[in-house]
Parts: C-alpha cells; structure tokens; sequence
C-alpha cells in the first residue's frame, strides 16, 4: 500500500483545520464537502485513518461525505493490503492528537450509530480496526448479523485479534459462514484465508481446513475456474491446489484444461496429478503431445507414464525422447529403455544420428555421446567445431571436453578466442582443469586481447593458477585497463589476502619478488590496510 501523495495529505490537513474553523462559525460557513470526493478519488486507502474522525462531526452531510469516502476507499483495497490498514486505523493520527481526537474516545454505544450512515458495513468494519478491544468486539458483534459478504475481510482480519474475546466473537461468527452460498465470498478473500496460517495469537488451521473444503466441493468447480483463468499468478496456482484436492469430475475435467495452459507449473501440476485418473483412450492423445511439451519436467512426467501404462507405440516415443534436447529426458529414456534391453547400445543409435537434419535433434546426438560414447568417438566431434550453428559447436565442444579433453587442448583454446561469447564460455569450462598446462600462453592472450568476453574467460582461467602465482596475476589485474576486471580482482585479491595468512607452503624466491615487485607496482590500487598486510605476510618469508 503506497504511502499517501502530497495532494491526499494537504486535502486531510485542510480538513482537519477547517473543522476547528467551523466549529467557531456553525451555520455561517459550510464545510468544503468537495475534498471529500478529491479524497476519494485519490484511492488512496491511507486516508481512511484520518477521516473516521469526521464520522462522529455535528454536522449530518460532514458526517455522510466521510462514510461515502471511506465506503469508495476501502472497495479499492486488495485483500493483501488489508492487515496494513488494519494497523494504520490504530496508529496514523498525524493530523491530531491522541488526546483530542474523538475517535479515540469512542463509546461501545457509539457503533450501533454508525448504521444510520450510508454505506455503515464498511464504516462498522473500519471501527472493528479501533485501537480498543472493546470497541473491535462491538464491531464484530454488529458485523456478525451481516450476510452478504461485504463484512467477511473484517472478520478474518479479527481471527488473528490479541484479545481473546474478540478472537472468540470473531471465530463463531466465521464458523457460521461457512457454507455453499458463501463460497464465492471466501473465494475472493482468500490471501486473508491462508494469511491465518502464518499467525500464531489461536489455531487458525480448523478455519482454513473447513474453507479450503468448501472450495473442494463440487458445487465451487465454477469459482476454482474463475480463479485458474485469472491474471493473479498466486490465485490461479492455489486455485489449480485446490481443484487437484477435490479429486471430482468437474476438477478432473478442468485439470485436463490445464495441459496446455501457458504457466508451465501448472502444466506440470496437471500432469503428475490428472494423468494417472485418466483410461488408456483418453490419456493416449493427450501424452503424444506432452512428450514434446517445452517445459522438461513435463516431457519427463508423460515419458514416465507413457513407459509405465506400455502402450503399443511406447517403444517408439521413448526411443524418440532419446534425441531430446535435454539431458534429464535422455537420460530418462535411457532408463526405461533398458530396463526391457539390458544391453542396449545407446552410444550406437548417437553416432547413427549424427547426421540429422535437424539441428536440434543433431545437437542432440552430439550430447548423448558425451553421456555414453567412449574416447574413440572424440574424433568424430571434430567436424562440428565449424558447424553454422552455435548451439551445435557448443555441443561439440562439451563432448569433446568429456570425451578426451587431454587430447584437445589447442580446440579448445581456439575455441577460448571466439567471437561469440557462447562459444568462448563453453570452451572456458573445458579449460577449467587443464589451465596450468598452459599459463604463460593463457597471460599473454590476456595482455593481447582485445575482445572483453575473451579477456573476462581468460581471466577466469588464470585465477585457477598456484596460490602464490594466482596473487602475482590478481595484482596485475589491478593495473588493467578494463574496469570490470579490475574490480573482478579486486574481488578476488580479498580472497586471496585472507588465505595468505594460512598458507603452509612458502613463496620460492621467485615468486617472492615477484610478489614484492607487484606490491609496489599497484601501491596506488591498494589501501593502506591492504599493503600493511601484505608487507607484514611477505616479511614472515624472508
């Protein structure tokens, strides 16, 4: 809830001074009833604290203008919103004070008043906010003989009350709302619903147990479809909860909807909980396409399915989930796969598919060996370092790395300075173990290029380098020309600071100088802390 404008704030003050003004001059000068409806307008549902105020004023169209404003306002309030203006009723009085307002010194006979007003449900559960208990357990006594719905978000506000007796009054009254006609009510507080679950003042869980069971009924499948086809992320997912918990035809029927809604959890959702209630001729069209849904954790629910029920075009989809693009399908469809065929040469359909068309399915092939194949199929990776898709060279990079990385160092490191930062990253991760094989290569590359995604991967390689030399380099870094890395090693030059102090093995005299060398060489990047440390940690290796 957004704090109130200056417009809304200046309209409250010039209200609050008006009224001393016209308690001076009744009858001479009216007051500016326009400011109530610019205040309602506003929709700004923090004004309601400093208006009730003028529902107890001497004068009837003061009094009216203030319940018409409130009853405006609080139709804009979202139910998330509503246990903040609950404690904004108590504790905004900025515009008077405590000791002045009439407001604070309601009377429990007071609220019956507030029916003589228009719109009183709402100004009676505005009272129901009051800052005393006894005056909120008047409020709920009047708005527990309310019963069309516009009461309840004040009532599930005073579930949670810190007066027992409120608490009390608050809980019968809910109780005997729960029932088929008011399940739409329910339904439209339903934040404040499970909002109960979080609050510890009483056991709210038989409340929210008997709602959520009201909602699961049959009769409510019309309200959870509502709520599925809202724009409300939250609603739609805790309406989709509870339409998988009613377990009735109408919830199966809606769930079924819900295969190919846009939410891909909530496709899931339906798969793993609608899939299994179906028969065999209902549910085979509905896995041949969810086998290719593009939410992968759903291509494994209908994979899973599709193997368990054994169809008789079972052996071919899941043959097919074999060239997946992801590697959890695959490996799950290697699974069932061989659990009818032990012996399975999976590594044999991969090389078979090497030359598909597709350039995802190719791809595809290509990871799968790196799953099953064996070094002699490394070669073969080869051809694809230059294929026209990045995806492919990508692909052909990580096989080669599981592979028979050892053998393929120079790829890689062409592959390190390539154009596209893709490439260069994968070939980054094949370089990770396999980096001080070549470091004086990796620091002139660094000091050559040019290209930012190049220098940053480089950069990464060589801070796997030995402790001591690792330090050598961070210092370096500091002295680049290139922001980002400068403040990587900054980053990194921290770590390494406070790793030193707990280093067993020494610098050897080379590299002692070297690190001396680059101390004074980057004094200027350094504070005065950092150098203190450094020349106290490079004296103790003298």
């Amino acid at each position: 809830m957004k704090r109130l404008s200056q417009k809304t704030s200046d309209l409250i003050r010039g209200l609050y001074a008006g009224q001393s003004f016209w308690e001076k001059l009744i009858g001479r000068q009216d007051p500016p009833l326009l400011a109530f409806d610019e205040i309602a307008s506003s929709g700004e549902a923090l004004a309601i604290p400093h208006l009730t105020t003028f529902l107890l004023n001497g004068r009837s169209g003061v009094r009216e203008a203030a319940a018409r404003t409130i009853r405006r306002l609080i139709t804009s309030v979202p139910s998330t919103d509503f246990a903040q203006l609950d404690e904004a009723c108590r504790n905004d009085w900025s515009y008077e004070s405590s000791a002045s307002s009439v407001w604070r010194r309601l009377k429990r006979t007071d609220v019956k008043q507030f029916w003589r007003l228009p719109s009183a449900v709402a100004i009676v559960g505005v009272t129901s906010c009051h800052g005393s208990g006894f005056i909120r357990d008047a409020a709920v006594n009047e708005l527990a003989n309310i019963f069309d719905g516009s009461e309840l978000p004040f009532l599930l506000m005073r579930l949670n009350d810190w007066v027992g007796a409120v608490r009390e009054s608050t809980a019968t009254a809910v109780l005997h709302r729960i029932r088929p006609d008011y399940a739409t009510h329910f339904f439209r507080h339903l934040r404040l619903v499970f909002r109960l679950r979080s609050c510890g003042r009483s056991q709210h869980e038989q409340i929210v147990t008997a709602v959520t069971g009201l909602l699961r009924e049959p009769s409510a499948a019309s309200i959870l479809r509502e709520g599925i086809q809202s724009n409300d992320r939250w609603l739609r997912r805790e309406s989709f909860r509870m339409a998988i918990a009613a377990k009735s035809d109408q919830s199966t029927a809606l769930l079924k909807e819900m295969l190919s809604d846009s939410d891909p959890i909530m496709r899931l959702w339906a798969a793993r909980n609608v899939l299994a209630r179906l028969n065999d001729a209902e549910l085979q069209p509905l896995l041949f396409g969810l086998v290719h849904d593009r939410f992968m954790p759903v291509r494994c629910e209908a994979l899973n399915l599709l193997a368990q029920r054994a169809s008789a075009d079972a052996s071919n989809r899941i043959a097919d989930a074999l060239l997946d693009i992801h590697s959890s399908v695959r490996a799950l469809a290697r699974h069932w796969i061989r659990t009818r065929q032990p012996e399975f040469d999976f590594a044999s359909v991969y090389r078979q598919s090497l030359g598909e068309v597709s350039p995802m399915r190719q791809r595809a092939a290509i990871l799968g060996l790196s799953e099953t194949g064996t070094p002699a199929d490394a070669e073969a990776m080869l051809l694809f370092l230059d294929a026209p898709f990045v995806s492919t060279r990508k692909a052909a990079i990580r096989t080669l790395a599981a592979l028979g990385g050892h053998r393929y160092v120079e790829e890689f490191v062409a592959a390190l300075t390539d154009e596209h930062p893709g490439i260069s990253n994968e070939a980054t991760r094949a370089l990770a173990n396999r980096a001080g094989l070549f470091t004086e290569r990796l620091q002139s590359l660094f000091r050559a290029e040019s290209r930012p995604h190049v220098r940053k991967n480089v950069f990464k390689l060589l801070i796997n380098q030995p402790f001591w030399a690792r330090g050598i380099f961070l210092f370096e870094a500091l002295r680049d020309r290139d922001e980002h890395i400068i403040e990587s090693g900054r980053r990194a030059l921290r770590d390494w600071l406070m790793r030193s102090r707990s280093m067993a093995t020494p610098p050897n005299r080379n590299e002692l100088q070297q690190l001396r060398d680059s101390v004074k060489a980057s004094a200027g990047m350094l504070t005065s802390s950092e150098i203190q440390e450094l020349e106290f940690c490079l004296k103790t290796y003298k």
